[in-house]
């Protein structure tokens, strides 16, 4: 309708209706040429002066909890809208529980996108609201978002793309750690360790002769030097207590399928026992041989007990994937350097192979209490070297899916 061969027709018309000197000829061209004028108009500045945001009322949530997602669409100009179509990502983890959902991409691959068709007035704001529920964990994108709109007779439209996103986390299910079937209030601490308290590098007391089995990092280099006998550092109780998850994202002999059960399990049992501990003024630090899908490296939380560290292992252990980038047994090896003494190890596996089961012993005769929770279908034989406990297979996963929490 606005091609030039069109304009030129009603050039033609208008030329006719004036040389025959045809009244109503003249009128219809006059109007079909300020309806193409209002066409073209509307079609070139239609999304000029349009803005569009997304707003999360909550962007961090348990599984089930509920968020308000509010999109608000701006026409900051004095031409108004007929029709604006919005297109919106839209994760399909995530529950929309007001709204409508549509489809959008190449049919080979389509995605939900939140859809919604709406005119504005000029200089006018308009907010949609729609309530979600995160029913699983892990980290979801919203967007990118498409809008589009075009001239009063639909002859034609213009699309824009807001690139934009915003993320939802939605954390681990947490349960209370009997839940799990522990059979000890406190599966941080007193789990047959061989001390109750450790010592704390920042608070030396005095010097001694290096015995076997002291740790080389706690050598007194300056007394060694002076005596020409190895002198290790001897430091006072600290009252405070450390301890560090390990979590094994491998659940199955082949490193690249898993057991979606034994996954869930072991991150909620993680999570779990975190926030007991956390509860219990531990320090908790964190673990995983592996991170958010198409990461090239392993999860690591320092250990720690700021007011922040129960926020910084639930979002560590939300977007977990079930691909395991190192064997446990690697990550307990390559990190036990790094832990700090008399720190309490906890190991989470679908696999308690001989790997592991050497490594955990090796922490421990390095004076890291070990403790190892077990998940999978069958009872795992372990030799009794360190505490150790079975969570439960697929069933256990699924009573705790199901398990309302006040």
């Amino acid at each position: 309708m606005t091609s030039r061969g069109w304009w030129m027709l009603l050039a033609v018309l208008f030329i006719l209706s004036l040389a025959l000197r045809y009244d109503m000829l003249f009128l219809f061209t006059i109007l079909l040429a300020l309806a193409s004028g209002a066409s073209v108009l509307w079609f070139r500045f239609c999304l000029h002066g349009v803005s569009y945001r997304r707003v999360l009322k909550d962007d961090h949530l348990f599984p089930g909890e509920e968020t308000q997602l509010t999109i608000e669409v701006t026409n900051a100009k004095p031409l108004p809208l007929a029709w604006l179509l919005i297109r919106d990502g839209f994760p399909k983890e995530v529950s929309l529980l007001t709204g409508v959902l549509g489809t959008s991409g190449p049919p080979e691959g389509p995605v939900l996108s939140l859809t919604d068709m709406l005119a504005l007035r000029w200089y006018e704001r308009v907010h949609r609201i729609y309530r979600i529920r995160g029913d699983r964990r892990g980290v979801y994108p919203f967007g990118p978002a498409s809008i589009t709109s075009g001239d009063i007779f639909g002859f034609g439209n213009k699309r824009a793309v807001i690139e934009h996103t915003d993320r939802l986390v939605v954390y681990p299910k947490v349960v209370p750690v009997r839940q799990l079937g522990l059979p000890f209030e406190r599966p941080a601490g007193e789990l047959k360790a061989r001390r109750k308290v450790i010592e704390d590098p920042l608070r030396m007391s005095t010097v001694r002769e290096y015995r076997p089995g002291d740790s080389i990092r706690h050598i007194h280099w300056k007394n060694t030097a002076r005596l020409n006998r190895l002198q290790t550092k001897v430091f006072d109780p600290s009252a405070s207590q450390v301890l560090v998850i390990f979590v094994d994202l491998q659940t199955a002999p082949n490193p690249y399928s898993f057991v979606s059960e034994y996954l869930e399990l072991i991150v909620s049992s993680a999570a779990s026992i975190s926030l007991h501990a956390l509860d219990q003024r531990y320090a908790v630090g964190l673990y995983a041989n592996g991170g958010p899908r198409d990461a090239g490296h392993w999860t690591l939380v320092p250990p720690g007990r700021s007011p922040g560290q129960a926020a910084l292992i639930l979002e560590a252990l939300a977007p977990l994937t079930g691909f395991r980038l190192i064997p446990l047994d690697q990550l307990l090896r390559r990190t036990m350097p790094s832990l700090p003494y008399g720190s309490t190890v906890l190991a989470i596996t679908a696999r308690a192979v001989e790997p592991v089961l050497v490594s955990l012993l090796t922490l421990q005769d390095a004076g890291h209490p070990a403790v190892l929770l077990t998940v999978g279908d069958q009872v795992q034989e372990i030799p009794a070297a360190f505490a150790t406990f079975h969570l439960g297979g697929r069933d256990a996963w699924h009573r705790l899916e199901t398990l309302e929490l006040a």
